[in-house]
């Protein structure tokens, strides 16, 4: 299989090219005066995953066009993070199904797709040939060796961070928000006294960093020694880096499906594995 690198994904792409021993298709981009995007494979292939993270919608035009320019050859798409996809239902009548479209749109050209932690059951239930890896193994591995508590900023992320606590041998918990009066809300974790241990926030996406700003805060507050977040996807839409770390937390780190400074771990050799049990 050979593998080639989208704009938006090359480091990762380079990654999963190595750990698979793959030859890398060359390709050039470009965009032209208007706004219109153009891209060119400079080799061909009768096989070929191509990785690109969907962050942008030049990211999903990148995509479309190198689908279009493989033509005839067996396709894999590998899209590490699925943009669109948390628009997988009707919130407001008149709405588009965002991911609904997507999947459409992609699967009309490849014979498979695959992804890292789709937001949620109903978007995948949108797609006919999708297979999605769960990051939450390698998260929680990163933490093996060191003493900390996992927490879910809330009960709706609870399952995926019971995956990364049992890779990490440590205990886990989650926020809990308690109402107090009209105007206030408690927010404490149900059981776990944090009080002089090391916290790590674990979510899928951090996108504007609110909730976890507000977990930060509660957890020092709590008497948390250090309080450290970690995620799948790092989004970190309108300078949320920056309000991150001014809101006092330790650290921020995150995989590498988007790649960004903070992406620190690596999910190309589950993807690898993941490719070639499809290939067989």
């Amino acid at each position: 299989m050979d593998i080639i690198l989208g704009p938006s994904s090359p480091v990762l792409g380079k990654r999963i090219s190595k750990a698979l021993n793959s030859r890398i298709i060359a390709a050039e981009f470009k965009k032209f005066p208007d706004g219109e995007l153009y891209a060119r494979l400079l080799g061909e292939s009768k096989q070929a995953a191509i990785i690109q993270s969907i962050c942008s919608n030049d990211d999903l035009v990148f995509l479309l066009l190198l689908l279009d320019a493989l033509e005839e050859a067996e396709k894999t798409v590998v899209i590490p993070y699925f943009g669109y996809a948390r628009q997988d239902r009707k919130f407001k009548e008149g709405e588009g199904i965002s991911i609904r479209a997507i999947a459409k749109l992609i699967e009309g050209y490849t014979d498979r797709i695959l992804t890292v932690n789709l937001h949620s059951e109903m978007a995948k239930s949108h797609f006919r040939k999708i297979h999605e890896i769960d990051a939450m193994p390698v998260i929680g591995s990163e933490y093996k060796d060191r003493d900390v508590v996992m927490i879910s900023p809330d009960l709706g992320s609870l399952e995926r961070v019971k995956i990364a606590a049992k890779h990490a041998d440590c205990d886990f918990d989650y926020l809990e928000k308690k109402r107090i009066d009209a105007s206030h809300v408690e927010i404490t974790p149900k059981e776990i006294d944090v009080e002089g241990k090391e916290v790590v926030i674990v979510d899928d996406i951090i996108s504007t960093g609110g909730t976890i700003i507000e977990a930060t805060k509660v957890l020092k507050d709590l008497g948390a020694k250090r309080v450290e977040a970690v995620c799948v996807h790092a989004v970190l839409a309108n300078y949320a880096l920056s309000k991150l770390f001014n809101s006092g937390i330790d650290d921020v780190i995150a995989t590498d499906t988007i790649e960004r400074i903070i992406s620190k771990i690596t999910v190309a050799n589950e993807i690898a594995g993941e490719l070639e049990k499809l290939m067989l």
